[in-house]
């Protein structure tokens, strides 16, 4: 069972001071009204004319927005005389403003869909900006309605201040024509990975586009190479254990992503492209493949090429082993310490887990993500590639480290990835910074428990 524990002093208090510098700020892009239920039961009549408010990341695009309208529909269906309010916003803890909206107390939202992850729900959890949900958990049973290593991520500490909402599941997205064009299959071993680079770059076609700008996405396809070529075992001793991140094994994954660049394997213009950039790349058939999470499906539908583009696991380098997606919880409900209405925030949080709420959007050509409860398991979703990614995750999955690991060494992952993409650092030098950084995490108190 894993937990975590994380103590930054001086993270918490870079973001207290942030909070005070910024001032007050309210959610930002207001939204649409739409709602649902829970169980099946009938609100009671005390909570009819009540409004529940949510804060939600903001949307990818149009067809993400209309998502949640027919998501919070559905829960109106369910909750007659319940109103429902969103607010879009930056959810995330790194950037300050999440904490800067909690501390401020104005207008708390009833519950927050921020991006999970060690070291960033604790950092709102040490200075009780959210509230813990135990005796949610023991009214609900919730930890029976969470698929298990969800609910092993959350878990093991005194208090648990999340609610699941969905898991990562972050694998080689490929376009199919340039497949074909190319006589090639989805490669099932090592060697046909390995062959599948060089044709493609063979036939003049980019590989792998990566937009390695942004940390986070040069991140994603680290990390699937960690889980291909180091293995689940491997990566949880690094994060969880003694591991380092210069051992030679972690600087074998470095040194083949290095390699790559060298072979035009990982496209030249990576270094200097954002997520986005890349992202326009691969959808324009620019580049054959980009590691990605499931978000891309809202992507898909918005430029009707559903039937174009699908996912695979890159496959295990090590012999007898399959790889798993790469992931971890991606996005995780709170509760506000100063929510106004705290029932309503758990009935909300019963639907999330509900076979309602998986029955309304796994079956959504254009819906993203994997649910974390496990309502969802047993229905088959619309989407080939949320199809393929629910399959490839059913038996837990492998780590995204960015996620899993402390404020300095994250921001040396990035840093040195982005340089080994532009051949500036060597992999030994860039794993030997990375874990210097990690070094100084633990030094601050950083640690994962299992």
């Amino acid at each position: 069972m894993k937990n975590y524990r994380n103590f930054f002093t001086l993270v918490l208090t870079v973001v207290l001071v942030l909070t005070m510098i910024v001032g007050c700020q309210s959610p930002t892009a207001s939204n649409e009204n739409n709602s649902s239920k829970q169980d099946g039961s009938n609100s009671s009549k005390a909570e009819k004319g009540k409004t529940l408010d949510l804060y939600i990341p903001n949307y990818y695009n149009d067809v993400e927005k209309q998502q949640w309208a027919d998501v919070v529909e559905k829960f109106k269906e369910l909750n007659p005389g319940i109103n429902v309010h969103i607010a879009t916003g930056d959810v995330q803890v790194e950037s300050g403003k999440l904490p800067t909206l909690l501390q401020s107390g104005v207008n708390p939202p009833d519950a927050i869909l921020m991006n999970a992850g060690p070291g960033r729900v604790s950092v709102l959890s040490d200075v009780n900006l959210i509230q813990p949900l135990n005796k949610m958990y023991e009214r609900n049973d919730w930890k029976d309605k969470l698929r298990p290593f969800a609910y092993n991520l959350i878990s093991g500490e005194k208090n648990i201040y999340e609610l699941p909402h969905m898991i990562d599941a972050i694998g080689i997205f490929y376009n199919k024509d340039i497949f074909q064009k190319s006589g090639l299959e989805v490669p099932k071993t090592k060697e046909e990975f390995l062959k599948t680079l060089q044709k493609l770059k063979e036939d003049g076609v980019s590989p792998i586009t990566v937009g390695a700008r942004n940390g986070y996405a040069i991140g994603w396809l680290f990390g699937v190479m960690l889980e291909s070529v180091a293995g689940t075992e491997k990566v949880e001793n690094l994060l969880y254990g003694n591991g380092k991140w210069n051992d030679p094994e972690i600087v074998k994954v470095a040194e083949m992503m290095n390699d790559w660049v060298k072979r035009g394997y990982i496209a030249k213009e990576s270094v200097t492209q954002t997520q986005a950039d890349s992202k326009f790349r691969f959808l324009g058939k620019k580049a054959a493949m980009e590691a990605e999470g499931t978000y891309l499906i809202t992507d898909l539908a918005a430029q009707s090429l559903q039937k174009s583009v699908n996912m695979f696991m890159m496959p295990s380098f090590i012999e007898g082993k399959t790889a798993k997606p790469v992931g971890g919880i991606g996005l995780t409900w709170v509760v506000p310490t100063k929510a106004k209405d705290v029932d309503l925030a758990e009935k909300w949080f019963n639907f999330i887990v509900s076979k309602d709420y998986s029955d309304i959007v796994l079956h959504k050509p254009d819906y993203n993500f994997v649910p974390a409860s496990k309502a969802s398991e047993g229905i088959e979703p619309v989407s080939d590639v949320l199809k393929t990614s629910m399959k490839e995750i059913a038996d837990g999955s492998g780590y995204n480290p960015s996620v899993f690991i402390g404020v300095e060494a994250k921001e040396a992952y990035y840093q040195n990835l982005q340089g080994l993409v532009g051949g500036l650092i060597s992999p030994k030098e860039a794993m030997n910074n990375i874990e210097a950084a990690a070094e100084k995490d633990r030094a601050a108190g950083f640690k994962l428990n299992k």
